[in-house]
């Protein structure tokens, strides 16, 4: 059995307006030419996943537009919201917003962790999620599991976003424990790259196609360095022994 490709673009934060920037610069453009460049070397993926912050305040064009220009971009697309996203709108879009994707030896799961928002970035992923996730893992037992969420569940040393990562990663970690096929962490949210082993589970923070966050740091600074500023996207390939390797690919503007 091949490889399974799957390719993660996140923290897109759209305006109203394509031509609207976003803390100095054009969210839309970053995220085109990230798209351009997605089509051009990685455009036999099995999955796109929008893993959140997709448009900056949820306007309805801003998803409109999201979805235009990536259909057609993988085999399958799927998002999930984050704390600027509106995620009653983009439940309208239902394919895209559907939760659970088998294929092969592993079962990739969609979560909404914007539960409990606290006005600050931080949100939560609700009982009923978490419930809900219980579920899906005893159904798929046989699969190798990816989730996929936008607050990361870890912290990463940079107090203003340790300050507004997943508000119960605690309780979140408590039940994840019980599933020895779990694997993989996918999240967004911080704007930058991050790598990190928790209780024998990779967690990957990927950076964003807009502007991007210098690391550890205590208020919120906007990446300098030319290379580390440039929008990115993250590549996958699941292998059919629940292993994986992994590649964040920068895109030059």
């Amino acid at each position: 059995m091949d490889k399974m490709r799957v390719v993660q673009v996140t923290d897109c934060h759209l305006q109203e307006n394509a031509d609207e920037p976003f803390k100095g610069l054009n969210p839309e453009q970053r995220l085109l030419s990230t798209l351009q460049q997605l089509r051009s070397e990685d455009a036999d993926s099995d999955l796109l996943l929008l893993s959140g912050d997709l448009v900056h305040h949820g306007y309805a064009s801003g998803y409109q537009r999201l979805q235009r220009y990536t259909d057609g971009m993988a085999k399958e697309i799927r998002w999930i919201p984050g704390n600027h996203d509106d995620a009653v709108r983009m439940r309208e879009y239902q394919t895209l917003s559907q939760k659970v994707f088998v294929q092969g030896n592993w079962c990739i799961i969609m979560l909404d962790s914007t539960a409990e928002p606290d006005g600050k970035g931080s949100g939560a992923l609700s009982q009923t999620e978490l419930d809900w996730l219980a579920g899906v893992v005893s159904e798929h037992s046989d699969k190798y599991l990816l989730l996929v969420l936008h607050h990361p569940p870890v912290a990463v040393g940079s107090q203003w976003q340790d300050s507004i990562m997943l508000a119960n990663a605690e309780a979140f970690w408590a039940q994840l424990k019980k599933y020895k096929n779990l694997k993989l962490i996918v999240c967004g949210h911080l704007h930058q790259a991050h790598q990190i082993e928790m209780e024998q589970v990779c967690v990957l923070a990927t950076p964003a196609t807009a502007p991007q966050f210098k690391v550890s740091t205590v208020e919120p600074e906007m990446e300098s360095d030319p290379y580390l500023s440039q929008p990115a996207y993250r590549v996958i390939d699941l292998l059919p022994d629940g292993k994986f390797t992994t590649r964040v690919k920068r895109v030059p503007v």
